[in-house]
């Protein structure tokens, strides 16, 4: 971020925007430019504080991961926040991936590679379902993983799913879980291409998403 712009983003000036920051603490004005935040007028609707979506029946929701809010309550200045739970056989973990991201991890002590995580995610940008894949992870587990452009996150993962319910899946879900799945995920999508037909609709729905 240049010198320019992140004193923009703390003191508020700026014809192009708005003075959000007004009524603000400068704690909060220094990590919401830092982080590049914007923060909305006070009495403007935030989404990083609105409640939490309904939460879909056999779901578990995670505790939010909001980055300002975080940075704000913690000692010191971590160089990468991270939290992490436990909900049966599932260990999760939300952490900071670079500048403006966030990432979700969920480790099983088991092969869990022929399965799907169905995923509701709130972001700023609303609340949409993922389908998380899994993939070998030492020395016996697996792991799944998705990375989203976001200040905050909720998280609310569902039963597995064999691989075969991406025949009755919504291709716009499967499209946008491809795109936010980082390295080395994107080999468990590779996978579920290499199962099916070279014509089949939904490898060429993975195909095209991932590039």
């Amino acid at each position: 971020m240049s010198t320019g712009r992140y004193l923009t983003l703390l003191i508020g000036s700026g014809p192009s925007r708005p003075r959000g920051i007004q009524g603000y603490g400068l704690w909060r004005r220094y990590w919401s430019a830092l982080l590049g935040i914007h923060l909305p007028p006070l009495d403007a609707p935030d989404p990083a504080r609105a409640p939490a979506p309904p939460t879909r029946a056999g779901f578990v929701r995670l505790p939010r991961f909001d980055r300002a809010a975080l940075r704000l309550a913690a000692s010191g200045d971590p160089e990468r926040l991270t939290t992490g739970w436990t909900s049966g056989d599932r260990a999760y973990t939300v952490r900071e991936s670079g500048p403006g991201e966030i990432e979700l991890l969920v480790h099983v002590d088991h092969d869990a590679t022929a399965e799907l995580l169905p995923a509701d995610v709130t972001t700023d940008r609303g609340t949409h379902p993922y389908l998380l894949v899994f993939v070998p992870d030492d020395p016996h587990g697996s792991v799944a993983a998705l990375r989203l452009s976001a200040s905050f996150l909720d998280v609310a993962t569902g039963p597995v799913q064999p691989s075969a319910a991406l025949d009755t899946a919504d291709p716009a879900t499967i499209t946008r879980s491809v795109a936010a799945t980082p390295d080395p995920g994107m080999s468990g999508w590779a996978r579920l291409v290499a199962g099916r037909p070279a014509d089949d609709p939904i490898a060429r729905v993975i195909r095209d998403a991932a590039g």
